[in-house]
């Protein structure tokens, strides 16, 4: 009764989860550095450069990253485990090249995105600590948490398409900042959750991994719309 008092839900009681939380961060800080590695690389080249500037669609890319993240997160946990591992890297590759290309398209700076990516990871810190040693179930969290998400990105599109102001657009990257901020703290919570359901399976810290990756990823670049906004 002591120890159901002390977490009511029930996630330390194994002796292992800590263990499977430092997998879990290190795969997704294995993802971050790839990313980082990658968009450096490519953005070092010159013509990649010239090309992603010159593109007449680079106003879309911001969301539509959101939008393609979002949809392989919801994939990988249909993978076999070694698939699975390699998928992450891969993605992992790939997401770093596209925010190359991005950086690129809107002509950010290295440091400005040094900025951005600092200032998510000490907001990422604090949302990790209170999903993990957070008492309280933030399972009630996961719906208020999408349906502000999909408002947002409605309401981005829409401001793209026809409103068109520049106030609206950091109101809502502020919204999109807020709301991954919390995804951070309710996926750490629920990947704590998914370990003591189903152990330590050999992919379920690569998926934990990819949840809060993505989160971290999202959030930078909220973060950065919010910093480099004139």
């Amino acid at each position: 009764m002591s120890d159901r008092l002390r977490d009511p839900l029930g996630i330390d009681l194994h002796a292992g989860v800590g263990r499977f939380m430092h997998s879990v961060y290190a795969w997704m800080a294995a993802g971050v550095g790839l990313s980082a590695a990658t968009a450096i690389a490519i953005g070092s080249a010159p013509r990649l450069t010239a090309m992603a500037q010159a593109s007449e669609l680079r106003v879309l890319f911001w969301p539509g990253l959101a939008v393609s993240v979002l949809v392989v997160g919801a994939r990988l946990h249909r993978l076999p485990p070694t698939l699975a591992r390699v998928a992450f890297l891969t993605f992992s590759v790939l997401l770093g090249a596209a925010l190359a290309w991005l950086g690129s398209a809107a002509e950010v700076t290295a440091e400005q995105l040094g900025t951005a990516a600092g200032v998510a990871a000490g907001v990422f810190v604090g949302g990790s600590l209170v999903g993990y040693y957070s008492r309280r179930d933030l399972s009630p969290w996961g719906a208020a948490l999408a349906t502000a998400l999909i408002g947002a990105l409605v309401a981005m599109f829409l401001d793209f398409a026809a409103l068109r102001q520049p106030g609206l657009h950091v109101l809502l990257q502020v919204l999109l900042a807020v709301v991954f901020a919390g995804f951070v703290a309710y996926d750490g919570q629920r990947v704590k959750q998914m370990y003591r359901a189903h152990g330590s399976r050999e992919n379920l810290a690569v998926i934990g991994a990819l949840k809060l990756y993505l989160d971290y990823v999202n959030l930078t670049l909220a973060t950065l719309q919010i910093t480099t906004w004139q």
